[in-house]
């Protein structure tokens, strides 16, 4: 037993140091374990030790956590997100043209719902959620 739980702590330990290298994290368990693990975690045990605390410097503590975990995990989407290549001119304008070319098709099959109206990028929106978390953690050391 106490094998396997060394060995967790192995692969998180392992998973955290490549995700502060930057590109060597696979972006999936950033956003699926570091992500939404955290998400749930925080919302659920942290937020409610927060509220039902009544002790101020406990509170500060537990929100400065949050703070400071969600700030990291920003960083360490950024770093392992994947790079766009720079695009020449002539290539800009052949993608604008094809773009150009394919949009009666892409608002047809848009219109019947056979592709989704808009495309989110995965990186973009946890970043978003994770200043979203931020803000709220904040929020608690205003207060």
């Amino acid at each position: 037993m106490t094998n396997k739980i060394t060995e967790i702590f192995h692969k998180i330990e392992d998973s955290f140091k490549s995700s502060l290298k930057g590109g060597e994290e696979n972006l999936s368990v950033l956003i699926r374990w570091w992500g939404l693990v955290g998400y749930l975690f925080f919302y659920f045990v942290i937020e409610k030790l927060i509220i039902f605390c009544d002790i101020q410097i406990i509170d500060i503590i537990f929100s400065s956590f949050g703070i400071i975990y969600f700030s990291w995990h920003i960083y360490a989407l950024i770093k392992c997100s994947p790079k766009k290549p720079k695009l020449s001119k002539e290539e800009k304008q052949k993608l604008r043209s094809e773009a150009i070319h394919n949009a009666p098709k892409a608002f047809m099959r848009k219109l019947f719902l056979q592709e989704s109206i808009s495309k989110w990028n995965p990186v973009k929106m946890e970043i978003v959620t994770d200043l979203l978390f931020v803000a709220h953690f904040i929020g608690y050391l205003i207060n």
